[in-house]
């Protein structure tokens, strides 16, 4: 895994911002289970069962679920671009756009009240977005980025804080800005609640036009000479 590069790092913001979002947007008008949050959907999807309750049980199960496919499809993108020596943010974070744009499109034409059925579908169709987002940043962006999985960094950054007396500002950063677009949403689902869920696939896209735009001004690599007959 490589480095971060400094417009991964703004990508990785971009993303967290998101992150944030979608899994306010999975609690209030999915279903009451977060897209990516999978220590909690598990716990959820044991309280569904230990209580007999098969709705709450079923979707937190089917977000967790839906998570691993797209982790699975981010993890196979980024690396795809890896060995291929391009872009790596670009690819998976086109098939996360993908999802999230078509979800946003069947939100809007429901005025943001879809269906039952529809609802179910939508969740699993963010909460794959959601790993698709999570593991193509891990293979891309280098082990130390994360843009939704906070309890390890957390933790990572607690010990290094007590044993090694390096404080990691950037964690606190990357939590401001889950928070701040759990916030945003929640005020945007509340305020115009028919479009909010344009607002979690507007950051995404800023984030690969970002990585397009990045790329773009990176200098090729330089060829070799021809050898002389």
């Amino acid at each position: 895994m490589r480095s971060p590069q400094r417009s991964d790092v703004r990508a990785a913001r971009l993303l967290t911002f998101s992150a944030g979002a979608v899994n306010a947007w999975g609690f209030l008008s999915l279903g009451g289970v977060f897209t990516s949050v999978v220590t909690a959907n598990s716990a959820m999807f044991g309280i569904g069962l230990g209580s007999v309750d098969p709705v709450l049980g079923g979707l937190a199960g089917l977000a967790v679920l839906c998570y691993v496919l797209g982790a699975a499809g981010g993890g196979w993108s980024a690396v795809r671009a890896e060995r291929g020596a391009r872009a790596l943010t670009t690819d998976f974070l086109f098939l996360e756009l993908v999802l999230l744009w078509v979800v946003a499109a069947w939100w809007l034409g429901t005025g943001g009240h879809p269906s039952g059925w529809a609802r179910t579908v939508m969740l699993g169709t963010v909460a794959a977005a959601m790993g698709c987002q999570n593991a193509g940043v891990r293979v891309a962006m280098g082990g130390r980025v994360t843009t939704a999985y906070l309890t390890g960094l957390l933790t990572r950054a607690v010990v290094e804080a007590v044993t090694e007396r390096r404080p990691q500002r950037q964690v606190l950063v990357t939590m401001g800005l889950l928070v701040l677009g759990a916030v945003a949403f929640t005020l945007v689902e509340r305020w115009l609640h028919a479009v909010a869920a344009v607002f979690p696939a507007l950051a995404v896209t800023a984030a690969w036009l970002g990585s397009r735009y990045e790329r773009s001004r990176r200098p090729g690599r330089p060829t070799a000479p021809a050898r002389r007959p």
